[in-house]
């Protein structure tokens, strides 16, 4: 599904209360053949939470739904195949990171949640058969209360990505201190499972 279809859709539980959850991991694609550097475009806001919020509880101002948005402005009909929410160090600032895909184009487009700027937006060339992610079936919140369910702790990150022929949640659990243990919850069944 296009992020222009994600974007007219309601996000049923993607709205500003699931804005603040976030995660790391890596795109399912084929291999890059070919870079462009990021160009960064405007400062990241730096109001927000700090960078050690619960991403299970914090809200930010710009939510899922306004992110894609921005994401489907930046690469009209693309197709949204990785969502993922991360504090940037460099930038002292939340951002998010949507890819998006048309054709062979591969678009890493950072919006800041807080302002809705485009921080940067990184371009590599990929297969092109992309495989967009759907929020809707299972919403960022209900996934981090799954992992969290399995692994108590404080969400540090979550992204929504295709692995190995699954959709699946990555959430990053904080146990205790700097202490996490990864948590992968599979769109389809709801199942989370230690990584």
């Amino acid at each position: 599904m296009c992020a222009t279809a994600i974007g007219a859709l309601a996000l049923s539980g993607c709205s500003s209360g699931d804005g603040g959850e976030t995660a790391a991991s890596s795109t399912s694609s084929a291999s890059a053949s070919s870079s462009e550097s990021a160009t960064s475009t405007t400062p990241p806001a730096t109001a927000g939470p700090g960078p050690d919020a619960d991403l299970a509880t914090a809200r930010f101002p710009v939510d899922l739904d306004r992110a894609l948005s921005v994401a489907e402005q930046t690469l009209p009909g693309g197709t949204v195949t990785k969502i993922e929410l991360e504090f940037d160090r460099s930038g002292n600032a939340w951002v998010w990171k949507i890819d998006s895909q048309q054709n062979t184009d591969q678009h890493e487009i950072k919006v800041d949640a807080v302002s809705a700027r485009v921080i940067a937006d990184d371009r590599d060339q990929e297969s092109a058969n992309p495989r967009a992610v759907d929020p809707r079936k299972l919403t960022p919140k209900d996934a981090l209360g799954k992992a969290t369910a399995l692994v108590p702790g404080s969400v540090a990150e979550w992204a929504l990505e295709w692995d190995d022929g699954v959709q699946r949640y990555t959430v990053d659990v904080r146990t205790s201190g700097t202490d996490t243990q990864d948590v992968a919850v599979d769109v389809d069944t709801g199942t989370a499972t230690r990584k």
